[in-house]
């Protein structure tokens, strides 16, 4: 297939897996199926007549050569489900995009793993998208996530902290960053070698039902998806659901019993649809990994890794802490200084909390 009909048919959006398997069983070939293709044919595929009509309308509009001149300038490349540098772990999925725009480079995925959870993110969802992010990333994973506010957005960002790749997929067109503020982000996901993907053509705004379609790319990229924070009906745990429907394994961190609008966790872990993690041992001796031995600067120690988990929760004063371990005023002020340097807690007034 020739870069003009990719291009052309990738923009015109109208494909999703089904309907690219009709198109290429009736006319054979995607080249001849754009010259033949007629308003009528997408009725019988299932098209509302006026739909129909209007998307050809569209296509009227569509030309290559800005089309081209775009995605070349921005450094966009599109692959085709049928094309060999297209994803092998998305391409088995039940329903994978028909066609991929990307931008940078998409790293091997056998050692992928998402990383999702609420918008809203707490001081303990923080806590630990910090820890076990960076031990993974120090594992040698690939971090996949969704590049939204909360859970996703520090996933990508504790990942590159850390010298790690990350992928990010969005729920709108490529160059159409949502939210606008992770731009930067992902200009800097692409510049330390991961990538940015989206299956929506270029200029589609950032719709609400794009994201859970969105989620599904998430999981079906990684070999498993690991969900930090989350209510029941919440877009992680959708995320979770597609990982269970494509064969994926699914890790969970548990969650304080008295925050039920963040019980989703808890919910996979009770159902067995998910495995407890306590720490990033949890998800490497499911795998039969063993743990990187180098030492990192960015290790936390015991009594770092104590005074983290205390401030899980709203953060704590010196005091505070002192009365709650067995270290003095001292000593504390020498670890939170440590992880002060290490840009994972600041000083509010009178209280320390994570950042």
């Amino acid at each position: 297939m020739n870069d003009e009909i990719l291009y052309l048919w990738a923009q015109w959006g109208i494909l999703n897996y089904d309907y690219y398997q009709i198109v290429l069983r009736y006319f054979g070939d995607l080249e001849t199926a754009w010259r033949k293709i007629t308003p009528s044919f997408l009725h019988e595929m299932g098209f509302k007549k006026e739909k129909a009509e209007r998307m050809f309308k569209v296509r009227d509009y569509l030309d290559f050569a800005t089309f081209r001149d775009g995605v070349d300038e921005s450094g966009v490349r599109v692959f085709c489900v049928d094309d060999d540098y297209y994803p092998a772990p998305l391409k088995s999925i039940p329903n994978p995009p028909v066609f991929l725009f990307v931008r940078g480079v998409i790293p091997p995925l056998h050692k992928a793993l998402g990383v999702v959870g609420t918008r809203l993110i707490t001081s303990y969802g923080k806590y630990c998208v910090e820890v076990l992010t960076h031990d993974l990333v120090y594992n040698g994973f690939v971090i996949v996530s969704g590049l939204a506010m909360g859970i996703d957005a520090m996933a990508h960002c504790v990942t590159l902290k850390n010298r790690g790749v990350t992928v990010a997929v969005l729920g709108s067109g490529i160059d159409t960053v949502f939210p606008a503020a992770h731009s930067k982000m992902a200009e800097q996901i692409v510049e330390k070698g991961g990538a940015v993907i989206s299956e929506y053509p270029l200029g589609t705004p950032p719709l609400a039902h794009h994201f859970p379609l969105r989620n599904r790319i998430i999981s079906g990229l990684s070999r498993g998806v690991l969900v930090i924070e989350g209510g029941v009906k919440s877009g992680a745990l959708i995320t979770a659901r597609y990982a269970l429907e494509q064969g994926r394994d699914v890790f969970a961190v548990p969650h304080a019993i008295t925050r039920h609008t963040l019980s989703g966790t808890n919910h996979i872990i009770r159902r067995g649809e998910a495995k407890l993690v306590e720490s990033v041992q949890d998800i490497l001796e499911e795998y039969e990994m063993q743990p990187a031995q180098q030492k990192s600067l960015f290790d936390f120690s015991d009594s770092e890794k104590e005074i983290l988990a205390l401030l899980a929760d709203d953060g704590k004063s010196i005091d505070e802490l002192a009365s709650e371990t067995p270290y003095n005023v001292a000593r504390l002020s020498e670890v939170l200084i440590r992880l002060q340097f290490k840009r994972v807690v600041r000083e509010i007034g009178q209280k320390w909390v994570l950042i």
